[in-house]
């Protein structure tokens, strides 16, 4: 993956002004778009998570719409280990576990609008993993056979983890190609699960071996930027442009890991 070392901004509590949004906006198109598709913003690690809530979400929507994670409407998500493993349950996500691998981009069960970019503020790391793990979407395209390709911009059913959808799954691709360029929609135990409902046919032998050579890819630790993220930073990812996941990780003893997330619609203007 091509990488760049981005600028680690020192941004204060106080910085809600249009100043502040326009230096925000400049930033990302830096470093979302024209970089490395990741803003690593320097804060200051708050004295509460209460504080940390209101500081993700004030600086966030700075950079365009939050949307709801949930059918709750839940604006700002806590990921941490809620004693889960992925896709468990009919609810149970990546962001309750401890897991490692598996990476994807966020919302691919969600219906539209999918978020652009999302948000992740550290209250608390952990001691040992839960390192971010990042793989560009062109690097994708350019290493995955021809054929994977033409298969994954097939559709695949996505569970949607949520018990009080009206439909059980999204229907869309794995790679599409829109205005803006290809982007990737992806997190195999959704689509996997998703394929498992009564009304939904089962994978074909050539999706699965699709997935299987993108899981290949993905999984190269060669083909990884990994990023560790410490208590008062907070990174923006372009949600379009990486995939990304993290390493397993231990919790300490006198408190879990807990990272504040956010999904962002961008601001065009």
């Amino acid at each position: 993956m091509t990488t760049m070392t981005p600028t680690a901004v020192r941004w204060m509590t106080e910085a809600t002004d249009e100043p502040a949004r326009q230096r925000l906006a400049e930033l990302a198109l830096a470093h979302l778009d024209e970089g490395p598709g990741y803003l690593l913003l320097n804060g200051p690690p708050l004295n509460s998570t209460e504080d940390a809530r209101r500081f993700t979400l004030t600086i966030s929507s700075l950079l365009g719409d939050l949307l709801p994670q949930d059918g709750q409407g839940t604006l700002l998500r806590e990921v941490t280990d809620r004693g889960l493993r992925l896709g468990e349950g009919r609810a149970g996500r990546y962001s309750d576990s401890r897991q490692g691998g598996s990476l994807h981009t966020d919302a691919p069960h969600a219906p539209p609008p999918t978020p652009d970019c999302f948000a992740l503020y550290c209250v608390r790391q952990a001691p040992a993993g839960g390192d971010l793990c990042l793989v560009g979407v062109t690097d994708v395209l350019r290493l995955l056979p021809k054929w994977a390709v033409a298969e994954l911009r097939g559709e695949f059913h996505f569970d949607r983890r949520d018990p009080t959808a009206k439909d059980a799954t999204v229907l869309r691709p794995v790679i599409e190609t829109g205005p803006a360029g290809d982007r990737m929609y992806y997190l195999r135990e959704y689509i996997e699960i998703g394929h498992q409902h009564p009304h939904v046919p089962p994978l074909t032998e050539r999706q699965v071996d699709a997935l299987n050579a993108l899981d290949a890819l993905l999984d190269n630790p060669r083909r990884q930027t990994r990023l560790r993220l410490e208590p008062g930073q907070m990174i923006f990812i372009n949600n379009r442009t990486l995939l990304h996941g993290r390493t397993e990780f231990t919790d300490a003893p006198d408190g879990k890991r807990l990272m504040l997330r956010t999904w962002i619609l961008r601001s065009r203007t």
